[in-house]
């Protein structure tokens, strides 16, 4: 990551250079703000990597990685409810009167 900080910011500090020379002083009234700009915008991102990968630490242990898969396109579609429920098709349906 701080390899491409540093391109980065020496990119765009080259870029800001070549501006000046090419346009002069207007130039650093644009550029300037600009390096400003994303240098904060690396910090920000530096600052909220640590918090990311705690996080992603967190969410790879919580589920155990032993267990099989679920396959298929339509895994599950054919699974039989939950006794003791309705079923999910009927859930909403009025009973009929005969």
């Amino acid at each position: 990551m701080a390899r491409m900080v540093a391109a980065v910011m020496g990119m765009e500090a080259a870029a800001l250079v070549v501006a000046y020379l090419a346009f002069g002083w207007p130039a650093l009234l644009i550029g300037a703000p600009a390096l400003v700009g994303t240098a904060l915008v690396l910090l920000v991102v530096r600052a909220s990597e640590a918090p990311r990968r705690r996080l992603q630490a967190v969410r790879a242990t919580r589920w155990e990685s032993q267990a099989p898969l679920p396959g298929g396109l339509m895994s599950g579609f054919f699974e039989l409810p939950a006794p003791g429920g309705p079923a999910p098709r009927e859930a909403g349906r009025r009973p009929v009167r005969s």
